[in-house]
């Protein structure tokens, strides 16, 4: 499980305040993003995310270490001030609805936060309450505050002071995030009740895969998928697709981004009910090819990286990444595919049919 140290900003600084914030209270709000989340899990996630946030410059870490379980993590981190300068938290002046003044109305609110309950008060009043049809929320988030990213974040604009069960939700907007739809092409001409699917982050990897398993009587995969990057939110649509799917297999860059990105992933795909894991064969094949320079990471985070994988190549891919190494999943280009397809053994541990 993973999160964008940016979400985290409005959950934890929702005005903008900045200052020093202790790592338990980080990790509280990390957990209301995360709610399903495993107890055990979530220190894990707290570092990972902080370091994350430490690297892309949103915040600095202090060096005095805590233990949480078995992980240690700085004590605090510091948020740069992002507010107006002098700017003062006051309540909302406007009569409010009922179904924001029972929780609203004495609220001491930055200006950015005042902006978002007046307008979802006067959407509220023209639509008697929401009476109005389901939309998207880029959609509702534009018709309400002109920008339609407002809603895109978790928790949308406004942090969790606004937004929380019983206070602003996308369900009293009427309005819902779909997520972007899944990219898959089948490897037969008929796919089939089921079959498993093979999962790629890359586009020319996808292309290559569909070429080679095409060319066979009986692919391994009944599908090919691609997720383009980070966007695992479309494998949440499985289930959707024309054939019961037996078992997702992933395959992904050799990288900590690529491993970080493989393990979230599996996880989307878990949560709709479908088993999920590495592509055995192809991640032992992807050890084997030419590597490039790459993040270094350190031994700890080396270690949590490559537990995702099979167990045959975790001390390969740990030695790789903790030297700074990397190999993209383009190093198995078409003609590596087609001459190690005999290989590969069964997807899954399922029986070809």
């Amino acid at each position: 499980m993973n999160i964008d140290p940016a979400d985290l900003l409005p959950a934890l600084d929702p005005e903008g305040r900045g200052g020093r914030h202790e790592i338990d209270a980080v990790a509280d709000a990390i957990r209301f993003l995360t709610p399903d989340i495993d107890a055990a899990d979530l220190p894990g996630l707290v570092l990972k995310t902080v370091q994350a946030g430490v690297e892309r410059g949103l915040w600095s870490s202090a060096r005095t270490m805590v233990l949480r379980g078995r992980t240690s993590l700085p004590k605090t981190i510091n948020l740069p001030r992002t507010a107006v300068s002098g700017e003062r938290l006051q309540p909302i002046t406007v009569p409010l609805r009922h179904e924001l003044a029972s929780w609203a109305a004495t609220l001491p609110l930055s200006r950015a936060q005042r902006e978002v309950l007046q307008a979802v008060n006067q959407w509220l009043r023209e639509t008697d309450g929401g009476n109005v049809p389901i939309v998207e929320a880029a959609e509702r988030a534009y018709q309400l505050l002109g920008d339609e990213k407002a809603f895109d974040s978790t928790p949308p604009r406004g942090g969790v002071t606004l937004w929380s069960p019983g206070r602003l939700t996308l369900e009293l907007l009427r309005c819902h995030r779909t997520p972007t739809p899944l990219t898959w092409e089948p490897t037969t001409t008929v796919i089939g009740l089921q079959g498993p699917v093979l999962c790629v982050e890359n586009h020319a990897t996808f292309r290559s895969l569909l070429r080679v398993l095409r060319a066979q009587p009986q692919p391994r995969w009944r599908a090919v998928a691609w997720v383009q990057g980070r966007n695992t939110a479309p494998l949440s649509s499985l289930k959707d697709l024309p054939f019961t799917v037996s078992h997702l297999d992933y395959l992904g860059d050799l990288d900590p981004a690529g491993l970080e990105i493989a393990a979230t992933a599996c996880e989307v795909a878990r949560q709709t009910g479908i088993t999920a894991g590495p592509a055995d064969s192809l991640w032992q094949l992807l050890i084997r090819q030419p590597s490039r320079r790459g993040p270094q990471v350190s031994e700890v985070d080396a270690r949590r990286l490559v537990a995702w994988l099979p167990a045959s190549v975790q001390e390969t891919v740990f030695a790789l990444i903790t030297a700074g190494q990397a190999v993209p999943q383009e190093a198995l280009r078409f003609d590596v595919l087609e001459q190690h397809y005999e290989l590969m053994p069964t997807p899954g541990g399922l029986p070809e049919s």
